[in-house]
This record gives structure tokens, C-alpha cells and sequence, in this order.
């Protein structure tokens, strides 16, 4: 019987969970209501992409790189996700590839779903610029005079609507914003700012939008300063491990055999069969966790072996440790199977056609 051992460069998480910390505190409300989203709509009815509330379908990626697609928190919905927690601010990013849905409160940003702790440190850098835009944004009409502003709201607010009676689309006020004379008194900075909001309202909601960018025209800026990222570190890394080179023809793990021998060789072990879905082992992490973040929370390197021969790695800690500790259980599972007398109530368990 072949056990599949990974080396270190095989040894790849599905997922892995980040945390850091923000060196200033921020305005999560603010975040929600005007950080720039930008809406998917289906090409062939022009019907708005939406996630069902409760659904365990993901959000897939949609080819554009960077773009953040849903904000949602407490009553707003802005973008794709229909239903989100109350207490931080739910996104979702496009990013390599993959939808990457981030969490925000007024001092810490979570990603989940990223590859590695590389990929989460770039998307935790995406999102502070998309942050310090708005920021840039807010503190530029804060710091224009009173009638700067005024005067291009006020042509907004007369121009927004198109011919039909409805809102412009994005695409065309761009283009009427592009075809301004080049001696005008508008900004067209300020202009394109209002626009990312379009999208946000169906067409008939005029007056709705109209509301949004004269409260955006009024804002105080989140925050004073650049705001960063502080000490970015993994929360949880996720391994799904097949643990035969054959997983078609492979036996099932007996599990009520070894789990006492795990056990008895000081691991320490969970398997309760009417239960439990597989032999869970835990193991304290030995890396240091600094932050906030992490204060008062346990941390261990969690494995659930299954009986049809998978493991589920959960792991806190960088890939050096995880490996380690994987390299571990491994070893020991492949000496189950060298060491165990296999009696024939055992050959019969384990027979070699998975049902």
C-alpha cells in the first residue's frame, strides 16, 4: 500500500485566511457607502449579476483585473452579494484570477481566499489604494472652495439625466465629460468622481442618486494620512490532503483502528464514529502571533482524517511549520500500515472497492 507523501513544493494550500492591522483607524460606514464598486451586468439582458442571499454558489471571476464588484454592510447592498455580517464591511475583489472577499473593520482588513501569504500581502496593498483613492478623493472636494464644488455638482445634478428621462449611463457621461470645451470652469476630476456612483441606482432611481453625490460633495475626510497595512499575517491555511498515490483504488482508513494507535503514540486524538466525520489530531503552532488580532485566541494546526483515505490540514501558521507538522502525521500513518497485523475482519474494512 503506496502512501503519497508531498515534498514542500507540492504541499499547496486550497485557500489561505489573512489578517493585519491598519495603522490609523477608519470610517467602515464610509467605506460602504462610497468607496467605488463596479457593476456586472448580464451582456445579453443588461439585468445586474447578483449572488442569491444564502446560496453556497461562489462568486466567480469575471476577467477584470483589480475591480472590487460588492460592498456590503449592516442595510447597503452595492454590487453582486445580497447578504453580508452586520458588524464589518463585506467586499469582494477580482484578483488574479480569483474573487477574493475581504472584510473590513475600523482598525483590521481579513482576506479569504487567497493562495498564499504572498498574494494576501498584494491584495491587502489593492485594497489600502482603493481606500486612500477615495480618501484622495474626499480631502480634493474638501479642499476645492465652496463654489468649485457647487458648480459641479450643480451640473451633475442638470446633466445626469439622459434623453429618455432616466440616468445616464457611466460610459456616456464619460463621454459628454470628455467632450467639455477645453476653457471651462468644471473639474473634471470632481465630475468622474460623482459618475462611479451611476451605477449604483437603477435608471428611474434619480432622485436617490441625486442624494448620494450631494452628501459625497459634503463629506469630511475618513481619515488623516496614508493609511497601511501593519504586521499582515496568516490566520488560517487550509491543505486538502489525498493520502494514496492510487485515490481510485485506494482502501478506506479504519479509522477505529487508528485513532487508539495514533494515541498511543502521543498524539492526541478525537474520533467519536457516531459523530464524527474522521479522526481529528490538533497540535499547539509554535509560531508567535503578535497583534490585536490575536489576542486571546488558541491557535493549533488541525487535522480531520477522513475514512476514504483524505485529510483537511487547517493551519495558522506559514508554510515552513504547516510542512512540518504534515510531514509528521504523514509518517506515522504510512508506519500504521507497515506496523498493523492486518487480521481478516481488517482486510475486509479496508477492501479495495470504494462504494
Amino acid at each position: 500500500m503506496s502512501i503519497k507523501i508531498l515534498s514542500k513544493d507540492e504541499f499547496v494550500p486550497s485557500t489561505v485566511t489573512m489578517v493585519s492591522n491598519f495603522n490609523l483607524s477608519i470610517n467602515p460606514m464610509t467605506i460602504a457607502r462610497f468607496l467605488p464598486v463596479v457593476h456586472l451586468f448580464n451582456k445579453k439582458t443588461g439585468k445586474r449579476l447578483k449572488l442569491d442571499s444564502g446560496t453556497r454558489t461562489s462568486i466567480s471571476y469575471y476577467g477584470f483585473e483589480g475591480i472590487i464588484i460588492s460592498v456590503c454592510y449592516k442595510k447597503i447592498r452595492r454590487g453582486m452579494r445580497t447578504g453580508a455580517m452586520n458588524n464589518m464591511v463585506s467586499m469582494d475583489l477580482q484578483y488574479t484570477g480569483k474573487n477574493i472577499h475581504i472584510k473590513l473593520s475600523s482598525n483590521t482588513i481579513t482576506s479569504v481566499g487567497t493562495s498564499d501569504f504572498k498574494q494576501g500581502v498584494e491584495v491587502f496593498e489593492l485594497m489600502i489604494r482603493h481606500i486612500n483613492i477615495l480618501n484622495s478623493n474626499i480631502r480634493y472636494l474638501k479642499n476645492s472652495t465652496e463654489e468649485i464644488v457647487g458648480n459641479n455638482l450643480k451640473w451633475m445634478l442638470t446633466n445626469c439625466v439622459d434623453e429618455t428621462g432616466f440616468l445616464i449611463s457611466v460610459n456616456n457621461m464619460l463621454k459628454k465629460i470628455k467632450s467639455l470645451p477645453g476653457e471651462t470652469d468644471l473639474d473634471t476630476r470632481i465630475l468622474k468622481t460623482f459618475t462611479v456612483y451611476l451605477d449604483d441606482f437603477d435608471r428611474d432611481c434619480i432622485e436617490p442618486y441625486k442624494e448620494k453625490i450631494t452628501n459625497f460633495s459634503q463629506m469630511s475626510t475618513s481619515y488623516e494620512g496614508v493609511l497601511e497595512c501593519m504586521r499582515p499575517s496568516i490566520f488560517n491555511s487550509v491543505y486538502h490532503i489525498d493520502l494514496f498515490n492510487d485515490m481510485k483504488n485506494s482502501p478506506r482508513i479504519p479509522l477505529h483502528k487508528i485513532s487508539p494507535y495514533l494515541a498511543n503514540k502521543g498524539f492526541v486524538v478525537e474520533f467519536h464514529n457516531w459523530t464524527s466525520e474522521g479522526v481529528n489530531i490538533c497540535f499547539d503552532i509554535e509560531e508567535e502571533k503578535r497583534g490585536l488580532q490575536h489576542r486571546n485566541k488558541e491557535y493549533r494546526h488541525r487535522f480531520t482524517i477522513h475514512e476514504r483515505g483524505t485529510i483537511r490540514q487547517c493551519s495558522p501558521t506559514f508554510k515552513d511549520e504547516s510542512y512540518k507538522y504534515y510531514f509528521g502525521v504523514i509518517k506515522q500513518i504510512e508506519r500504521f500500515f507497515q506496523e498493523e497485523n492486518i487480521s481478516d475482519e481488517y482486510k475486509k474494512y479496508i477492501k479495495n472497492t470504494i462504494e
